[in-house]
């Protein structure tokens, strides 16, 4: 986590991912892959797509920016290659279109993402300190119906779809500043992320915390924000 308590400019801001940081699955991956593999005729063991998983999730770079209309198309074709590598991975048959559909389907529902339990607190108290809210996310077009569908509200929502580029580039975190009209010293982000959200953010000028859950979590993220904002005005 840099050190907000050095900053020269009063805090108004703050930025937050969403998936590990906001929210997450309710079910592991591998066993929701697992499941609709078999309602496709494929009977696959879930530890086996796990692995297979995090093998194709973190190896197949960003998605392809230049290659689609648009930053959400990029974002959906990734997943189909991930969704791809995962099945070819562990039974080296290639998912269905169906199979495919049926997963990105279920990750739209904001059923399938459960709320950390301090951020419905957390974000409350941050509107009544004053502080505008945004998220800035790795994750497609998703995710502002997922946030919605939990009531989270928030003054702006800046996926890697919505930016055409993914954390740690600086492009999805300047997207949020000229949303919200702020410099980045005006702002102080979290993530669980220490390469894409720490340092990400702090490439840019914007002070980070680290979310490392339970004894770093979003309670703790207000606490240094109000600290620094507080202090900086001799509050």
């Amino acid at each position: 986590m840099s050190d907000p308590l050095n900053a020269a400019v009063e805090i108004r801001a703050l930025f937050l991912d969403a998936a590990g940081t906001l929210i997450e699955p309710v079910e592991p991956v591998a066993e929701v892959y697992a499941r609709a593999a078999a309602m496709h005729g494929m009977e696959l063991d879930a530890a086996e797509v796990k692995a297979a998983f995090f093998r194709a999730f973190g190896g197949l770079g960003d998605p392809e920016w230049d290659a689609h209309p648009d930053g959400d198309a990029a974002e959906r074709e990734w997943w189909q290659r991930v969704v791809a590598a995962t099945f070819g991975h562990v039974s080296g048959l290639e998912a269905s279109v169906a199979l495919f559909e049926s997963l990105f389907a279920h990750y739209a529902d904001p059923a399938a993402w459960r709320v950390f339990p301090e951020v419905g607190e957390v974000l409350a108290a941050a509107r009544e300190a004053g502080f505008r809210l945004a998220v800035v996310s790795n994750f497609d077009r998703r995710l502002h119906g997922i946030l919605a569908g939990h009531g989270l509200e928030f003054d702006a929502v800046v996926t890697s779809a919505d930016a055409a580029c993914r954390k740690p580039a600086a492009g999805i975190f300047r997207r949020a500043l000229e949303l919200l009209g702020l410099a980045p010293a005006e702002v102080f982000h979290a993530g669980d992320s220490v390469s894409a959200d720490v340092g990400g953010a702090e490439a840019l000028g914007i002070a980070a915390f680290h979310v490392d859950r339970p004894g770093h979590d979003l309670r703790a993220f207000l606490a240094a924000a109000l600290e620094t904002r507080d202090g900086a005005t001799g509050i």
